[in-house]
Order: C-alpha cells, then sequence, then structure tokens
C-alpha cells in the first residue's frame, strides 16, 4: 500500500514539474510577443506600470502603447503585472515591434512550416541575456507560467475530491490540464487567461466542498471573493455567480439546507463580488455608457458580419483547444489521439454513472454544469465577434478534464498520462520547426555542402553550396541554402525559391515561394558578417496531377520588397543576371494520354533505352503537329534531341521539326525508366504525299541512337511513322 501511495506521488510530482519544464520551454522556444494577443496584454502591463494608471479607448497614449481591444480588459491581472514589474524594478520601455511583410497566415500556407511570425526577429539581438523588453516579457512569462501551476494543482485537488475512490482519475484529469499543448501555450503567454483560471478552479473546488458538506460562511465567502476576482481578470470568471447560486439552490431544493440560509448564503455570495469590482463597472459606465467595456472592445476588433457556421466553428474550437499555432495548426494527424480521447472520456462516462455514489454524480453534474455555462457564453461571444478559440474554454478545462478521467477505464489511465506527456513533447518540437532559425555556423567550421558553389548575390551575399533532395511521398522539395554574407548587411532582402520550366520562353512556375530566408525566422540584416548559414526549406508541391513529368529549373533570387529590384547575380565573379538557376531537376507528376489507335506495334527500340509507342498527326493549313508517345527503359547519359524529317515520295527531305524532347523541358538524362514522354513537334509545309521519320541524335557531335524494330536495326536509325 506504501508503495502505492509512494508511486502515486511520484506520478503526481512528475506531471508537476513537466508542466513548469514545458511551460518555460515554450516561453524561451515563441519568439517575443507572437503568442497570442501578447502584445496588447503587455502594452496595457507596461502602460500601467509606467503611468500608474489604467488605459483607455480612444486617448493619445493608445498610440504609443499598442494595448488596442485590450484596455477593456478586467485589469487585475494587468495590475498584478505590473505591480511585478515595479517591485522588480524591471524596464517598461516600448518594445521593437516591426512588423514581418512575409507573414504567411491562412489555410493556404497551413502545410508550410515557415514564416509564422508576425514581427521582425533577430534571434541574435533576441537571445539570452534579455535586456529592456525582452527581459520584462520572459519575466512576465514565467510569472504567468507560476500561475498556472495553481490551475495543475487545483484540477489534481478538484478531481481528487469529486471521486475519492478512484486517485488514477485525479492523477489523469491532472496531466490532461497540464499536459494539453494549447495550456502550457497560454501558460506560457502574458495573458489574463493566466489568473481566471486558477482562480476559477479554485472556487470550483469550494463549491465541491460546499456541495458535499454544506454551505459555511467561510466557503461562501471563499467562492464570493474568488468569483469577484475572476471577474476582475477576465468577464468570463463572473459565470462562477449564477454556477454558485445554482448549487446553493440545488441544496436547498433537496431539503438539505433552509431557505434561511440559502438566502443569506446568496447575500453574502452577490455582496462580496460586487463590492470588490464595483469601482470597475462604475469606471467602464462613467468612461464608455456600458459596464462591461465590450462595446469599445467590438468596435475594435470588428463584429461578425455574416452568419456562423456550427460544424466550422465547432472544429476550429476542438482545433486551438487542443493546439493552436500563430497563423496555423499542428498537422491534422496531431489531433487524433486527442478526438480519441473526447470520444472515449465522453462515451465512457455512461459505463462509469452506475458505479458512481450519490456525491459523486452531483460532482458530475456540477462539472457539467460548469463547462455549459462557459460554453454558451464563448458562442454568444463566437456569434458577436469571430473567436472560436478553444482557449476561451479553459476556465472549465479542469473539469472538463476530471470528466474524460473519470469515462476512461480505470487500467488505462495511467498509460494515458505517458501519451499525454509524449504529445506534449512532440508539440514543442513541431513548434520549433515554425519558429527556429536556420543553423549558423563559425567561418571555420567544416561545413561541406553536397553541391559546392561560387555565386555572389550583390555585393557580398554569397551561396557557397547546396543540398538538394526531392521526396516523393507527399511530393516535396528539401532543399539547404548555405549563405555567407562578407559585411553587415542593412536590408531585409526576400528571397525567392522558384521552379520555372525550362522551356524558352515558357514562364509556367511550379513553385513560386517567397520568404525572408530562416524560413521568415532569420532576416538578412540580422546575419553575421562571416557566419556560415545552413538555410533549409521543405517546401510541398502543388497535386502532381496538375502537371506531367518533366524536369524544372530550381532558381533563386534576392530581391527588395519594397521595389522588387533584385540583387545582380555572379557565377566566378562574372555577371549571370539576377537569378541564379540552381539546377534542373526532374519531377514526377502525370503520364500522358497516348491515343490507343496510335499505338505503333511492333513499337522502335533505340539502344534499348527508349521505346516509341505512339505516333500521330494533326494537320492544318500551316501544316500540322506530330505527337510522339515516348517510354523510357533505360537511363540515358547524355541529353538527345529529337530529329523530325518530312520526306517526300523519292525520300528526299522537305522539311524538319527538329528539336528537344517537350520543347526542351525534358531533357533524356533526366528520364527514368517507366517515365512516358508526350512530345508535340511542329511541321511547316504539305504532309498529304509525304512520310514522316523520327530518331535521336546527340547534339555534340550528330551521332544518332541506333533504333531497331522488331529486334532487326533499322537503316540510319530512322524510324518511319507516318503514314
Amino acid at each position: 500500500m506504501e508503495l502505492h501511495i509512494n508511486a502515486h506521488n511520484a506520478i503526481r510530482l512528475f506531471i508537476l514539474l513537466a508542466f513548469i519544464v514545458l511551460g518555460v520551454t515554450y516561453g524561451l522556444l515563441v519568439p517575443p510577443f507572437e503568442n497570442l494577443d501578447e502584445v496588447e496584454h503587455f502594452e496595457v502591463v507596461r502602460y500601467i506600470a509606467a503611468t500608474g494608471r489604467l488605459p483607455v479607448h480612444g486617448r493619445p497614449d493608445g498610440e504609443r502603447y499598442h494595448y488596442r481591444q485590450e484596455a477593456s480588459q478586467p485589469p487585475l491581472y494587468h495590475l498584478l503585472a505590473a505591480g511585478l514589474v515595479r517591485l522588480a524594478s524591471l524596464p517598461t520601455e516600448p518594445p521593437t515591434l516591426r512588423p514581418n511583410p512575409r507573414v504567411a497566415c491562412g489555410p493556404h500556407v497551413a502545410n508550410l512550416y515557415d514564416n509564422r511570425a508576425v514581427l521582425y526577429h533577430n534571434p541574435n539581438a533576441e537571445a539570452f541575456p534579455w535586456r529592456g523588453a525582452l527581459l520584462t516579457l520572459h519575466v512576465l512569462r514565467l510569472w504567468s507560467t507560476l500561475l498556472q501551476v495553481g490551475t495543475v494543482i487545483g484540477s489534481y485537488a478538484l478531481a481528487r475530491r469529486a471521486f475519492p475512490r478512484s486517485p488514477t482519475v485525479a492523477l489523469l484529469a491532472m496531466s490532461i490540464v497540464a499536459f494539453n499543448p494549447q495550456f502550457i501555450f497560454v501558460a506560457s503567454d502574458v495573458s489574463n487567461d493566466n489568473l481566471v483560471t486558477p482562480l476559477a478552479v479554485g472556487a470550483l473546488y469550494l463549491l465541491l466542498r460546499i456541495w458535499q458538506d454544506g454551505p459555511t460562511a467561510g466557503s461562501v465567502a471563499g467562492v464570493g471573493l474568488l468569483t469577484g476576482l475572476a471577474g476582475l481578470a477576465k468577464l468570463s470568471g463572473w459565470l462562477l455567480l449564477p454556477l454558485a447560486l445554482l448549487v446553493l439552490a440545488a441544496q436547498t431544493v433537496t431539503g438539505r439546507i433552509p431557505r434561511r440560509t440559502l438566502l443569506l448564503s446568496a447575500l453574502l455570495l452577490i455582496a462580496i463580488p460586487a463590492l470588490t469590482s464595483a469601482w470597475w463597472f462604475w469606471r467602464n459606465w462613467r468612461l464608455y455608457g456600458d459596464l462591461t467595456a465590450l462595446t469599445p472592445m467590438l468596435a475594435l476588433v470588428g463584429r461578425r458580419d455574416s452568419p456562423i457556421h456550427p460544424l466550422y466553428e465547432t472544429r476550429l474550437m476542438f482545433l486551438s483547444f487542443w493546439g493552436q499555432i500563430p497563423c496555423s495548426f499542428y498537422p491534422a494527424a496531431f489531433y487524433v489521439p486527442y478526438a480519441v480521447l473526447v470520444t472515449w472520456g465522453f462515451l465512457g462516462l455512461g459505463s462509469a454513472w452506475r458505479r458512481l455514489r450519490t456525491g459523486e454524480r452531483a460532482a458530475v453534474g456540477l462539472f457539467t454544469l460548469w463547462f455549459a455555462l462557459v460554453l454558451v457564453a464563448w458562442l454568444r461571444w463566437d456569434i458577436l465577434t469571430p473567436a472560436p478559440g478553444g482557449r476561451l474554454l479553459f476556465p472549465a478545462l479542469p473539469a472538463v478534464a476530471a470528466l474524460l478521467a473519470l469515462g476512461i477505464g480505470a487500467g488505462y489511465r495511467r498509460p494515458v498520462v505517458c501519451l499525454l506527456f509524449v504529445l506534449a513533447v512532440v508539440a514543442l518540437f513541431i513548434l520549433s520547426a515554425f519558429f527556429s532559425p536556420p543553423r549558423r555556423y563559425p567561418a571555420s567550421a567544416a561545413v561541406s555542402p553536397e553541391h559546392p558553389l561560387d555565386a555572389r548575390l550583390g555585393d557580398s551575399i554569397h551561396l557557397r553550396g547546396y543540398d538538394l533532395a526531392l521526396d516523393t511521398r507527399p511530393l516535396a522539395l528539401d532543399t539547404t541554402l548555405y549563405w555567407q554574407s562578407a559585411a553587415p548587411l542593412a536590408e531585409d532582402y526576400v528571397l525567392a525559391l522558384q521552379l520555372i520550366s525550362p522551356r524558352p520562353g515558357d514562364t509556367t512556375l511550379r513553385l513560386n515561394y517567397n520568404s525572408w530566408p530562416g524560413r521568415g525566422n532569420y532576416p538578412t540584416s540580422a546575419w553575421r558578417p562571416g557566419e556560415l548559414i545552413a538555410d533549409r526549406y521543405r517546401l510541398s508541391l502543388d497535386d502532381p496531377s496538375d502537371h506531367p513529368t518533366q524536369a524544372w529549373n530550381l532558381a533563386l533570387a534576392l530581391y527588395r520588397q519594397e521595389t522588387g529590384e533584385r540583387l545582380p547575380v555572379y557565377l566566378d565573379d562574372r555577371p549571370a543576371g539576377d537569378m541564379l538557376i540552381v539546377e534542373m531537376m526532374r519531377v514526377p507528376g502525370r503520364s500522358p494520354d497516348c491515343p490507343a489507335a496510335a499505338r505503333l506495334t511492333p513499337a522502335p527500340d533505340f539502344a534499348a533505352a527508349v521505346a516509341l509507342t505512339h505516333a500521330w498527326v494533326v494537320t492544318d493549313t500551316a501544316g500540322g503537329t506530330l505527337s510522339l508517345c515516348w517510354e523510357s527503359r533505360r537511363p540515358l547519359s547524355d541529353d538527345y534531341t529529337v530529329f523530325v524529317h518530312l520526306l517526300d515520295g523519292d525520300g528526299n527531305l522537305i522539311a524538319t521539326g527538329d528539336g528537344p524532347p517537350m520543347g526542351g523541358a525534358f531533357p533524356t538524362s533526366l528520364w527514368q525508366p517507366g517515365d512516358v514522354i508526350l512530345d508535340v513537334h511542329h511541321l511547316t509545309g504539305t504532309l498529304t504525299s509525304a512520310q514522316i521519320a523520327v530518331g535521336l541524335y546527340r547534339p555534340s557531335d550528330g551521332e544518332r541512337l541506333p533504333a531497331f524494330l522488331d529486334g532487326q536495326p533499322v537503316a540510319d536509325a530512322s524510324v518511319t511513322v507516318w503514314p
């Protein structure tokens, strides 16, 4: 028994310490002011610390302090944070907030792990030791994490009191809260969410105790005080008041307390938070004619101008409840375990209900009612203004966690604790893929690119080489560029990476990616002279069925954001235009449709490497087009040109339509066995009484690729394909 208790306590301690470590790590990993509404909340704190006053909408100070809509927020979190800033003599200087013009937000770039930072960041300047606003920010982030330690501990205590016969319910409930990636993300944020949640779980614990043991003056006063403080932290905290009144009313209905006790308790319950918060409501009324100050907030964030879509909003709420990255979400597969957890937990409640005692059922009812109140409040707010963020449900997170933990079978609870911890760590690594700058090496480091290069862009930016790979499942380009700057750079150049058709005159793009280097995390003005930067990109390509299999030129350029002017390119110190062709590469796509009626039987064979499977002619007034379908059977080391000869009845050459396959879009040296190439050649002249012969030759010396028909060599390696 003692061993079991020690193991239980060890797991509880592990969950708590792991949460603290994860929260601090998230706070270090997320770039400054990139967390949810962090700039605005930080600016409210800074304004209070610097001026000793609360911010007001419509005042000139709003131009210097970027608190925007958060000036409407109940101020308790910000007052406490400002007090900490003053007590610790932290800097109150304004932060550097420079927008990132290349930020990639929206569903159309959801598969790209890059450029999610809304602001400019210099990893060298933002590194420890911090100074100025960065120091204040990181102290406040740590303070927020420590506040949420109260939520984690409170979640355990709440579930332990609700279901005393099942200790593992408390452990799992604690881990559902502590290892929720979105909760950790919020806990590393400067935000009033980090005060309302621990206050709410404290009030919920006291309400559960009131239900189990009956009200006392102390417990009712405690709920009233926590409600008032929670309401001063965030308006959703006021939902505790109707919940508490319902608990007292239910006890009266069931005969557990007399009406006189109900009346006195209700008066106490209302009076304490009213006295605590009356000044705030009176201030709002005087300033805005609105007790809650929501009117000026909605004027800034904007009201919803379209009907709500329940399924879409619910999906976004679910995803952001478990994990949301600024401007994006985690990969879809990441949410599958959470969908299973929620389904399992809530379905399992039906089975668990039959085994519960009366007091435990009351706890389930209390938690369900609290979640319902928070959910309705979220829905009302989402109807007013688009706000599907799942974090708005976090005041009910401890209650939801207890319900889910109860519904999961006892034998699975500890393994699920381990799984949740692993998922939180995985989320941390995924998050780092969005915000980590590229690897950097000193100039003396032994770094060897797969493809060394001596290219210079502009006066001082050098491309020392690159690595290149093409993954086919899913189709993605994986490249690393090795940059080096010989001097400090004053400008932030945009990197353009493109896959361009190599066919002369064809401007088709397979890929057009534009970003600050480092996937947006290492602008050129932050580069240190001499350091070698391994700048890696993994870029998903569009649906392979949209393009045929062919070659594409991987090209890059650096250009000015404002004008689009590209830096000149030099190869071995010789001018090479304003775009660098890094490499021509084969990119798989769809196979062309070759008509069965045009099949050649037997198919001519060229050096056992290429078969000509189909040929057909379409005539017009100017002549016509010859379409050929080639099938690669063995790699070729050289690039061959297709000759197309139009011959008269005596075999004399009338016209030619020679050219590389696909007009130069797919050189033969890149063909792989199984590739089918649709190759179209244009002919001029009269085709009615002519013959067409084709073959392949090497342009450098004119040597033709030997041709065979049904195993027999063809004279001059020239195959007649029409008529």
